[in-house]
């Protein structure tokens, strides 16, 4: 049987339906999932998992952005993939920020809108496609993009809709998870499978998207590899739970995940799917300026 497209897949696996949700239902179990679903950030002595490894990451994108404009407080941001709202809510809260969140999920926007209020943080969240955003030219001086192109097929339209909601020089911040530009074949498959098993479209090379940006009319001032920090820490859970899976405890791991109303198989092969594809991929922060027009 086919699959159902992409779209509809990405929208069923983060409102939590279908049985490739049940990898972020367990994440929810350790991670604040509910808010943010990025990747994270964590220096050595930090435990991923402990203290939002997730915000920390936003923490980083928000100071590289204040690096790159005069000041940050009443600045209009947009934040393309905004997921749940987490990173909007914390670049507003803690840096001043004006962020307007769009995502195409609107499971999504409602957690976000309903994670500001909560918070009483004045954000503003859309549901939207990214490579035709809903807003004029120029109507926003910033823009973030925090490990959500990853999901995108099309970033190069992303990247020229961006263009033209950026005032000219607006500054772009983004991260994401990219394949490394010297993978072989079969490190590739791998990677592949990984992709198709989160139910994202092929993963891109860092080149990639410096091609893309270039192409839009966005000048690239950084590319810093963060993989470190991030992905490289995930592979130690992956390891740890495939020796688990092989251990006389399998079958205690498997009833405790039942008694959450999750799939062990289903999830069991996401992990083995990530565990094989980490390796060959990087976490990168891209920062790039709009072009004078």
């Amino acid at each position: 049987m086919d699959q159902p497209p992409l779209r509809k897949r990405i929208t069923d696996q983060f409102s939590y339906r279908g049985e490739r949700a049940d990898i972020w239902r367990a994440f929810d179990l350790l991670l604040e999932t509910d808010a943010f679903l990025n990747l994270g950030y964590s220096e050595w002595y930090q435990p991923h998992v402990v203290g939002s490894s997730q915000r920390r990451l936003v923490t980083e994108v928000g100071a590289r952005l204040a690096s790159h404009l005069p000041a940050t407080d009443g600045v209009r941001l947009l934040d393309v993939g905004c997921g749940r709202g987490g990173p909007a809510i914390h670049l507003a809260d803690q840096f001043g920020f004006r962020v307007t969140g769009l995502d195409l999920v609107p499971y999504n926007i409602e957690r976000a809108t309903e994670n500001a209020r909560r918070k009483h943080v004045n954000t503003e969240f859309v549901v939207g496609d990214a490579t035709q955003l809903p807003f004029r030219s120029d109507a926003f001086t910033a823009c973030t993009a925090i490990d959500a192109l990853v999901y995108l097929p099309d970033r190069n339209s992303v990247f020229a809709a961006v263009a033209n909601v950026l005032e000219p020089e607006g500054v772009l911040v983004l991260s994401d998870l990219v394949v490394q530009s010297d993978v072989t074949e079969t490190e590739r498959g791998y990677v592949d499978s990984f992709a198709d098993a989160w139910d994202m479209p092929s993963i891109g090379m860092v080149e990639q998207y410096t091609a893309g940006l270039e192409d839009a009319s966005l000048e690239l001032e950084t590319v810093e590899n963060i993989t470190s920090h991030s992905v490289g820490r995930f592979r130690k859970w992956t390891t740890l739970y495939l020796q688990l899976l092989g251990s006389p405890i399998r079958s205690l791991i498997e009833r405790l995940l039942r008694a959450y109303d999750l799939d062990p198989t289903t999830i069991t092969e996401q992990v083995r799917a990530a565990h094989r594809a980490l390796p060959f991929l990087q976490h990168v922060i891209l920062v790039a300026k709009a072009k004078a027009r």
